[in-house]
Formats: structure tokens, sequence, C-alpha cells
């Protein structure tokens, strides 16, 4: 028994031995068949067993399975798997894999590689701003392309950055760039009254569904003129929007929930009825002793005046026994009585967006259509906007050299609110900070 045992630990150990095997090979260039040195080869499937090549371009594996697949990696070649399929020495031939090291830009007719286009230019791809909640793609740019400013100029809701390429040529014209989708110019100037020549917080390219774009160009120097004649001062945005790809047609969903509470705004806290009453008093005292020359009484009399003045209509009286402010005295039938103007105006705002597209293509069709809705509330209550937009993208190859293309981008925005952009001074709502107190009864609050 004991003997039949050892007969067939032993022949396992034969198997196994028999089925690891040394492995020997060399990886060159599929070009001109130079060695490629410290290349790197793993075994598919196994961890932390791996080698790299030497100067030569040599490689050798003591124990590695007959049936071993050898996965080979190096900067600038394609990535290959091969089968060692039992053999002892394997040469691998690996393909350049150059074109993939330059990207391709959309120009003004047609396509560029990166690297042969003279001019300064910069490429941002969708993976860059697919997860950036934003309701326009030029917030979505911020901090993407070198030299280019972006600027919030607008707390209302839907109102959009504005983008500087080369900085404010001109105070009476517009210093927008211009923008190209698939090839056509877009006017983008400022679209509604919220905004001027400098600055403008209602663009029309809000209109375009960030999750439609596939890539951004943005060409920045005086080379664009050469592409797009002098609407290209300010610079250029070119938007290239989505295809279809081959296969089956691909459906995709995606929503988006955020939220602006009340702590999200880092506002200071309100004075009180007495603090805001003391510092009014504590001014017109100090004024009237320091720069009219008047005595601790008569500037005591003169701030109460002006007090009375300004509060009596609305029910306050106000008296200091000794002519300081540590006797002021507040009477009334409203007196001490403060409301939080904070509670009335603002809100915890949100935020949503819901997108679903429909994409796929044949060797004779390509076609990617979408819907999107958006809806953003600002901090103010009375600041919202909606938007829904939908895009189809149709290309129809007819014969060999006969192709129809459609695009077909419609939107419906509303936006309500205030301009915040301009007269911040007279901001009725930055004003209501500085209220006194008042009552629910006074108000119908």
């Amino acid at each position: 028994m004991k003997k039949t045992i050892l007969f067939v630990v032993v022949l396992l150990l034969c198997n196994v031995a028999m089925a690891q095997m040394k492995v020997t090979g060399k990886v060159t260039s599929s070009e001109d068949g130079s060695p490629i040195p410290f290349a790197n080869i793993q075994i598919k499937g196994v961890r932390n067993v791996g080698a790299t090549t030497d100067l030569d371009g040599k490689f050798t594996f003591e124990n590695i399975s007959k049936d071993a697949i050898l996965v080979v990696t190096y900067i600038g070649f394609t990535t290959q798997e091969v089968p060692v399929q039992g053999r002892s020495e394997v040469n691998i031939a690996l393909v350049s894999d150059a074109l993939n090291l330059d990207e391709v830009m959309v120009v003004a007719y047609g396509t560029v590689k990166k690297g042969t286009f003279t001019g300064a230019a910069s490429l941002v791809k969708a993976d860059a701003i697919k997860d950036v909640p934003s309701l326009s793609f030029e917030n979505a740019l911020n901090g993407k392309v070198a030299g280019m400013q972006i600027t919030t100029t607008s707390g209302q809701a839907g109102s959009t950055s504005s983008i500087r390429i080369r900085g404010i040529g001109s105070m009476n014209a517009s210093n927008e760039p211009l923008y190209v989708i698939d090839g056509v110019p877009v006017v983008s100037g400022s679209s509604g009254q919220m905004g001027d020549y400098i600055y403008t917080s209602n663009n029309v390219m809000s209109s375009l569904n960030p999750n439609d774009i596939e890539s951004i160009t943005v060409l920045k120097d005086a080379a664009a003129s050469a592409l797009y004649g002098s609407r290209a001062a300010n610079g250029v945005i070119v938007v290239t929007t989505k295809r279809g790809k081959e296969g089956k047609p691909v459906v995709s969903f995606k929503a988006s929930v955020g939220v602006s509470p009340t702590w999200a705004t880092a506002n200071f806290d309100a004075a009180s009825t007495e603090q805001q009453v003391e510092m009014y008093y504590e001014n017109f005292w100090n004024a009237g002793v320091y720069y009219q020359n008047m005595t601790q009484e008569a500037a005591s009399i003169s701030a109460l005046k002006q007090l009375n003045k300004r509060f009596n209509k609305h029910g306050y009286t106000f008296s200091a026994s000794d002519n300081t402010v540590k006797s002021l005295k507040i009477e009334g039938d409203r007196a001490g009585e403060y409301y939080n103007w904070d509670d009335q105006l603002f809100r915890t705002a949100v935020y949503q967006t819901y997108d679903m597209s429909v994409s796929g293509a044949s060797e004779k069709s390509n076609y990617y259509s979408s819907l999107s809705y958006t809806k953003e509330q600002g901090r103010v209550k009375i600041n919202d906007y909606d938007r829904i937009s939908g895009r189809v993208n149709l290309n129809q190859k007819v014969t060999n050299s006969i192709e129809f293309a459609t695009n077909i981008n419609i939107a419906r925005s509303e936006k309500s609110g205030y301009n915040d952009t301009r007269s911040t001074g007279a901001n009725y709502f930055l004003q209501s900070r500085n209220l006194l107190w008042i009552t629910n009864k006074s108000w119908g609050i």
C-alpha cells in the first residue's frame, strides 16, 4: 500500500515537472528588427510573475506552464499577447503605436495632429469633464486649459462663466471667443439683459448640453485668424459633439443631484437689535464730538435726533439719560423685536440634471441622439433656471463619394431672478442684511 502511494506521488511530481518548462526569447521592433530593451513581460492570469528584457531585448522564464500566455508591453508599442504553446524559444516583434502618442485636434477644415499644428492650442477630451456637475461646459473647463481665464460674475441660477482667451481687447465690442460647433460658427453673445460688453452671465452657449460633447479644442494665438478670419480675434473654441460607434446600439442614462444648504454660504452673524442701534448712535455721537467739536451732551442730543428722525415713523423712540451709549433706551410697540431675513430670502438650493442618449453605427450610417433636462435653484428663493435640450446627429453614407450629415440641437431654457452683476451697492438682497428688526404683524410675513 505504501509503495502504491509513493508511486502515485512520484508520478504527480513528474507530471508537474513536465508541465513546467524554461522559455527564452527576444523582443524586437517590427519596423527594423532592432532589439527593445526593458520591455515588460507578464504571465497572463498569474500575479507577481514577470520578466524584463535586457539591453539586447532578451528575456528568460525558468519555470512557466507550456500553455502560458505572455503579455508584452512597452511605451510607444501596442500591447501583444503571445501564447507559449510548448515552445522553449519565443521571439516577439512589437508593432509601433506612435499614432496614439499624438493627439488629434479638430480645426477649421478637418483634423490635424497636435504635433504638426504650429499654433498654440489645447485639447480637452470628454473624459476630463464627464464627471463635473456643471450647467455649462464653460464651467467644466475651469483649470483644464493653461492661460484661459474663466470668471464667474454672477450667482444667478443658470448663469454662465465668462471666458477670456486673449484678455479684454475692447471696451465697446464683445470680448467673447468665437464658438464653433461641429464646424459651424455660433453667435455667442449675451442672449438677454443680464450682461454687457465686458461680462455677461446669460450666454446662448448654456443651451448646449455638456454630456453631448466629445472634445473641445481651444485655439489661443493669432494663428486662429488664418483659419477663421477676424472673428477669431478673441480666440476660438471648437466643440465636437458625440457620434455613434460601430456595434450594437448603446443606451445610456445619467442623473446628477446636488444641494447647496445654508451652511454652504459663509455669511456673518447678523447683529442684534440693540447692537445695531448702538452702532448708529455711537457713529453719530463720535461725529459730533470729534469732527464737529460738540460737547458730549450736544453730540448725544444730535445723535438721538437723527435716530428719531429715521425711525420714529416705524414706531421707535430713543433716549439716553447720561449722554452715553450705555444709557441708550429703545422704546415703542416694536422695540427689541427682530426678524431673521435669511429665513425669508434664502433656501437650500437643489441642482438636478438627467441625461439619456441612444447611439450606434453601421458601415453606412452613424447616429447619436440625446434628451436632457436640467433644473437649478439659486440660494436666493426667486433664482431659478430650467432647461430641456435635445440633439440628433445623423450621418448616412449613400455612395462611396456621397454622404449626408445632419446635426440638430434644440433647447428651451427659462431663467428667473435678478441681475447681480450691476449696481451691487443698490442691490436689495445685499441691503436686506443691514435692515433693522421687523415684526411678523407689520409685514404680514
